[in-house]
This record gives structure tokens, sequence and C-alpha cells, in this order.
């Protein structure tokens, strides 16, 4: 049992108690009663929204400290961008421990469906400080749960979504009691004078009182100091009052700084171009010898003892909290704002904008694919948006946005990705040209992001462009257009267009190997990018071929555990399994998943791709009760993490929703198959393979509910698109009419059926071979549609010969093999192959 002064068990990021919070009692009172208004079966966020400088993040950092024994988990989040949020929360469900934890796409789902339920904990506090719009942070609030929300905004809009309570300026009694509480003594005349002229701002107050309890200076003469700097400030703008408080206040302060420690006074104007949230301390330790800002602050930059001198008068003249123990320096955002646009000159701005930029990309690690380094580069990213890096001149500057952006994807946060991408292309456009590295490097990934985020159309267009660009620079047989000849091929599966993929990705793969030889990793991606597409041809022998000698090229130039091994390792077994060999491929399936569960994790995604690969390799084997529980666990996973819209999770509903046929639930199936149905034709097109193939699954589904003639409608018109787009003899084309032969046998047209099985069974022996499991569906189906037209000597070869096959086959335990024994048509499923 927890003691009245035992934090709680998880505590992030909140801020230190301010020891001189001043007043508020009603208000504090008024926050909780509204935080709690609604008991435990609801969140009902809390939003305090108010001017700059009024106290906001005071106030609800004070609530905490005097409420944090009523809680089990208090978390802190910066909520000015939603890419702090994502951090924030991903930090979060790492700190409890939970499933997919490590990348943002999986962590913040998460995170919600944890404090949604209650568990671990049930009373929690989040925190979302300094919340720009309600439409930007309430996607991240939880929907129902035991614990409670408190947002501090500015934005008054929060009132229509949110519980509000409204915070101003102090009242005259608080200014009074604060610039009492710091010393020296102060009459109340003068205290009321003081605070006249403040405005009662809080923050003002708060600068004024420790200027007097540092300097000992009398009220009438920093009176005088303060009409000074606000007529200078009036002097060239007309600011609202409550900037012209808090900006006079502070250049009273800052000015006297200037004479005791330039460093000090020129690191504030740095820190001004940093996020308001904590900056790090070790921004502006080990900097490299080739960051030159000014004499005085790069020799303070390297001595630490200038630098601890520096930082202390900073904290003494209350020009910046110090958070000693998170070693960190923080400006209030409207103290940065004065700083920016009233005390500096434009060139100044310039050249400390420029000294921001430099100081960021000193501690850039260089190396944003690995995890290791991602702290690094979370802690860096607020301040390289605030201080506007890509606007930048510096090459070195350029590359650590790039970097940023690429540690975006990798972490998981792809749409922050592209967006940065979209920002960065076009400031490099415009800065550099078209043609610049940088800007085709920029423009290359944001083709890649924004296929992963399924904006196909936009992709191709991107990668097009950049193409042409690309080769007008470098060539045709240059490394970097044959990366962007992957982001085309990758769009022409998205496309649909398998045919036109198998050519390009043959191109590239010999061309690398002629240029790099068969061991290079490079040719290596390049024959695993080429079996990809043998397979998506329906070249499944081919596929499997090449994906062996890749694997064991793989295994002799990388090792047998590097990540691009397994993935080939995971590919050949996929090959075998749409080759027949069924069992096989269970097997192989069996051991590459428990190789990604204990290389990589139970709940890692690339882990959960695998049970999904697992659960399709169990039900062609002919467990189906197995599979269904895979491909149930494996759908609620993806869709909690990615979506329902995501290409994994829909083929992993088509999936799903053929376990759930074959488990007898047909209404179910077809829910799920309709709904998978309409995602395709949504994302990828009326025509694209992926769609034709769950209209194939769907109609199999429509015609064991009774509903043979509408499955005779989408079969029909799957055959003739499936026919046009990938040809006659692909296997999607050859399972179709396999199945349109069923539904025709169903509707009593037993000849057509004959016929068509007839046709199908010979391309399928030609295209599978003839011991394909599904050249014996195709023969088991036509000998009862032979029989049923009357046709019996011609039934007799494709019943016991077929029989045969299938024991040999599948095994005599099959579900297939008993269906077939019962002399029952057999169902042909397409199973969805990742692109």
């Amino acid at each position: 049992m927890r003691h009245h002064d035992d934090p709680p068990a998880v505590w992030g990021s909140v801020p230190p108690r301010n020891l001189n919070f001043t007043g508020r009692r009603e208000l504090l009172e008024q926050l909780g009663e509204r935080l709690t208004r609604g008991g435990t079966t609801a969140v009902l966020p809390a939003a305090l929204h108010g001017m700059g400088g009024v106290g906001k993040t005071q106030m609800a950092t004070e609530y905490i400290y005097r409420h944090s024994q009523d809680y089990d988990v208090i978390w802190w989040i910066e909520a000015a961008r939603p890419t702090q949020i994502r951090a924030s929360l991903t930090e979060l469900a790492r700190r409890l421990g939970l499933p997919g934890a490590a990348e943002s796409n999986t962590a913040v789902p998460a995170v919600r469906e944890a404090l949604r339920l209650g568990r671990p904990f049930r009373r929690w506090l989040l925190v979302f400080d300094a919340a720009e719009s309600p439409e930007e942070v309430l996607p991240f609030i939880p929907t129902s749960g035991p614990g409670e929300v408190l947002i501090t905004s500015c934005n008054p809009g929060w009132t229509g979504a949110a519980t509000s309570v409204e915070l101003g300026v102090f009242e005259r009694d608080e200014s009074i009691e604060l610039l009492g509480k710091r010393g020296p003594d102060i009459n109340v005349d003068d205290a009321n004078r003081l605070a006249e002229k403040l405005g009662d701002l809080p923050l003002a107050v708060e600068q004024a009182a420790t200027w007097r309890a540092m300097t000992g200076m009398p009220v009438a003469e920093y009176l005088r100091l303060f009409d000074e700097s606000v007529a200078e400030i009036l002097d060239t703008s007309a600011p609202p009052a409550y900037e012209v408080s808090v900006a006079a206040a502070w250049n009273v302060s800052f000015d006297e700084l200037k004479t005791r420690n330039p460093a000090a006074h020129q690191i504030l104007h740095i820190c001004a171009f940093f996020s308001p949230e904590p900056i790090p301390r070790d921004l502006f330790t080990g900097v490299s010898r080739g960051v030159s800002i000014s004499p005085e602050l790069d020799a303070a930059l390297r001595d630490p003892i200038k630098l601890a001198k520096a930082i202390r008068d900073i904290n003494r003249y209350g020009l910046a909290k110090i958070d000693h123990a998170n070693n960190t320096i923080q400006l209030h955002r409207l103290v940065q704002l004065v700083l920016r646009k009233r005390v500096m000159a434009p060139q100044l701005q310039a050249q400390m904008r420029h000294a921001a930029h430099q100081l960021l990309t000193s501690l850039d690690p260089n190396d944003p694919e690995s995890a290791r380094h991602w702290p690094r580069y979370r802690e860096l990213l607020p301040h390289a948006y605030a201080a506007d890096i890509v606007d930048c001149g510096n090459d070195r500057v350029r590359q650590f946005a790039i970097n940023l952006m690429r540690y975006l994807f990798a972490w998981g946060d792809h749409e922050e990705a592209a967006r940065f991408a979209e920002y960065a292309l076009e400031k490099f456009e415009r800065q550099l040209g078209p043609t610049d590295p940088h800007t085709l490097d920029v423009a290359q990934r944001l083709g890649l992001y924004l296929w992963g985020l399924g904006r196909y159309e936009e992709a191709a267009r991107t990668n097009q462009l950049t193409l042409h660009r690309r080769i007008q620079v470098s060539g045709e047989d240059s490394e970097e257009t044959r990366t962007l000849q992957t982001n085309i091929l990758i769009d022409l599966r998205a496309k649909g267009d398998f045919a036109q993929g198998l050519r390009l990705s043959e191109e590239i793969y010999h061309k690398t190997k002629r240029l790099f030889g068969e061991d290079d990793p490079e040719t290596l991606q390049a024959a695993y990018q080429h079996a990809l597409s043998l397979r998506l041809s329906g070249e499944y022998q081919a596929a499997a071929d090449l994906d062996e000698n890749t694997l064991r090229r793989r295994i002799e130039v990388l090792g047998p555990d590097h990540p691009t091994t397994l993935s080939t390792n995971a590919a050949l077994v996929v090959d075998r399994r749409e080759a027949g060999e069924y069992m096989r491929a269970r097997i192989d399936q069996e051991r590459v998943t428990e190789i990604y569960r204990t290389r990589f994790g139970e709940d890692q995604a690339d882990t959960v791709v695998m049970w999904f690969l697992l659960s399709v390799a169990r039900r062609k084997d002919g467990d189906h009760r197995s599979a269904l529980e895979l491909s149930t666990a494996a759908l609620s996973r993806f869709a909690a993490a990615y979506g329902a819209d995501h290409p994994t999770t829909t083929a992993c509903a088509l999936a799903h929703s053929i376990d759930l046929r074959h488990s007898g639930d047909l209404a179910a199936a077809k829910a799920i198959g309709e709904k998978t149905l309409e995602t395709y034709r949504r994302s990828l097109g009326e025509q694209h393979p992926h769609t034709i193939a769950a209209t194939v699954d769907l109609a199999i589904t429509l015609r064991l509910r009774g509903q043979a003639a509408d499955a005779r409608v989408l079969d029909e018109r799957a055959l003739e698109l499936l026919r046009i787009n990938v040809g006659r003899n692909h296997p999607y084309a050859v399972i179709a009419a396999i199945n349109l032969a069923s539904d025709l046998a169903a509707v009593g047209d037993v000849e057509p059926a004959a016929a068509l099985g007839q046709d199908t069974v010979e391309r399928a022996e030609r295209v599978l071979g003839p011991n394909h499991p599904t050249t014996l569906a195709a023969a088991i189906n036509l000998g009862l549609d032979l029989r049923a037209a009357g046709r019996t000597d011609e039934a007799k070869s494709y019943s016991a010969p077929i029989l045969d096959k299938y024991r040999k086959v599948l095994g005599e335990a099959h579900p297939a093999t008993i269906a077939a024994v019962k002399d029952t048509r057999a169902d042909c499923d397409i199973d969805p192959l990742l692109m």
C-alpha cells in the first residue's frame, strides 16, 4: 500500500514543483472537481486555457504535486505537435511494459487501449501541455476509462471538447503575495505599484520578483528601468499589452546579464530558437571544433567551468528554468516569442538561429535506422522543428534534416515522416533546385513514405518525376537510379501491373548482378525483389528457386540471423506454400516464426506477420482450428496498430474470413469478406489482382450460403478481369475458373461447368503441375461434373486416381482428402500475398 508521500508507480516528465507557487486556491479546487466529476466510468478532459504567461503549466504542475497520491500513473506530454505526443505515449508504453512499445505506430494504440481498460493501472492522469487544437490532440486521448486527462492550451476552442477552467492574470493580492515572498521586503504600496505596472501577469511578476531577490533594487529604480524598456519596445512596434509586460520585465534582467556574462546572454539568444519544452544541456557541451558562433560563446562551449557559470547566472536571474534532475534548460514560450520579436535585430536573429542549427547537428548520431539512437533523435526533433533546420543553407544541417525523417519512418511515425519530407522537398526545390543531391534524396524517400501510407498515386507521380531527374544527374546505371527503379517497381505492384513489375525487377536484378557480382548485398536485395515479382506473377517454383539461392548466399555473406536473411527465409516458405508443398511449408513456417519470436519479441510487427503467415500455412495443411486462432489474434493486433486500411491488416482480414468460412461461421465470413473487398476496392481499385482475389473468396462464401447465382456473377466478372490483367495462365485465373465451374454446377448448368472444368484442369497441370493441390481440386470437381452430366466413363479417370494423389500429396487426414472421398466439391481460396 502506498504511503501519502510515495510517488506514483509511473511518473513521467512532470516539471519540477515551483516552490514559490502562489494563489489560485479556488481555481485548483475547481480543477479538481471537474477532473473527478466523471467518476471512474469515463474520461472527461479538463482544459486549462488562457493567454500566454498566465501560469497554465504552473497550475497543472501544482495540481499534480498536491494530488500525486491519488494516482498510480501520472504522465506529462508536451503536446504542441502530434509527433511529440506520439513520442511521449510510446515511452509510456515502454514504461508500462506493453506489447509493441518499440515503434510509434504500435505503441500509441496499445497505450490508449491499456488506459481504457485500466490495465495494468486504473488510477491514471495524462497531462497534455501546450496543446494547439482539439483536432490534433483528441485522437490520442482514450475514448473511455477510469483515468483522467488534463489539457493546457491557449486555444479557447477547447471549450466545446472538454470541461474547461479559464485562467486569467493574478488577482492583485496574489501578485502582491508573490512579490513579497522572494525578498527583499516590499511594502504594500510599492508592491501594488509594481503589480499594476506588470499588469498582474504571473510570468512578468515572477520575473520582477526574481530580479529584486537577486539585486535588492528599490522598486522606484526597477520601475524606471522597466519604463525605459517599454518605451524601447513601443518605439519599434505595437505589441499586445501582455507581451509588453513580459518583454520589459525580462529585458531588465537580460540587459544586466549581457554585461555580467556575455556567453550566458548568447545562450539565451540561441534558446529562443529551440522548442519551449526542456532543452538538453548537452546541446551546449562537447561541441565539435567545427562549430563557431562567437568568441565568448565558443570559449564557454569548450570549457565546462565557463559553461557551468553561464548556466548558473541564467538561473540566478530567473531567465530560464534549470532542471538539474533531468539536466535541461527551459524558456517559457512567451519569453522566446518576445526575445525573437522584440529584442533581436534581423541580423542577430539569423546568426543565433544558425547557431541553433549547428548545435543540433553536432549531436546527430548519423545512424537514424538504429533503434539505439532513437532516444537522441526523439530528444532533438522538437527543437529541430522549432529552429526550422530545413531552411538552413548548410549541407550538414540539411543531412541532419534528412536523418530526422529517416528516423521518423524507421521509428514508425510514417505520417510525420511523409509530412516532414513534403515540407523539406518544397524548401529544397526552391533553394537548391530539383536536381540537387539533397533534393533528389528527399524526393526518393517521400515516394517510399507515400507508398507506405497507401497514397499510391501520389507515390507513383513522385517516383516517376524523381527517376527522370535522377537519370539526368547520375545516369542509368548508378546505384541511386537503381534504388529509384525499385520504388517504381513497388508502384507497379500497387497498380496491379505484375507483368510490367516482373520485367522491371528482372532488369534491375541482371543490371545489379553485372555491376557488383552475385554476392554483393545490393545484388541479393535485387534478387529478393525479383523473386517477389515472380511470386506475384504466379511463377511460384521459379520464385522458390531464386529465393533458395538468395538465402544460401545471404547466409554466407551476412549470416543466418541478419534481418534480410530472415526475410528471404520467410519468403521462401511462402513460395513453397504457393507451389503446393503444404506440409513442408507449415513445418518451415513454424520454425521461421519461432526464430522471429525469439529474436525480435512476441509482439514486434514482423513477428506478428509471421504469425499471420503461419495461420495460412496451418490452414493449407488442414489445421483449420489453429489457423482461425492465429488469424484472429494477428488481425486484432494489426487493426489496433496500423488501422483497418493498412495493406497488411487487409491481407490478414481476407485470410481470417477464409478461416471463418472453414470453421463453418459463414455469416461472419461474409461480413468480413465484404468489408475487406470494399477496402481493397477503395485502396487498390476494382481491377487490382488483390481486389479480384477478395472477390473470388467472397463468392465461395456466398455459394455455401445458398447464394450461388450471386456467386456466379462475382466469379464471372473476376475471371474476366483476371484474364485481362494477369493472363489466363496465372494461378489466380485458374482458381477463379475452378470456383466459377462450381457456381455453374450449383445453378444446374452442368455441361458448361464440365467444359470450363476440362479447360481448367489442363491449364492447372501446365501452370502448377499435375500434383499441385489446386490441380487436384480442379480434377475432382471435373469428375463430379462429368458424372452429373451422365459422362460416367470420362468421370472415372478423375475419381480413384485423383483420390490416390490427394492421399499422397495432402495425407489421409487432411480435410480436403476427406471431402474428396465423400464426393464433396473442392473450393479453392486465393490467399493474399504481401507486396
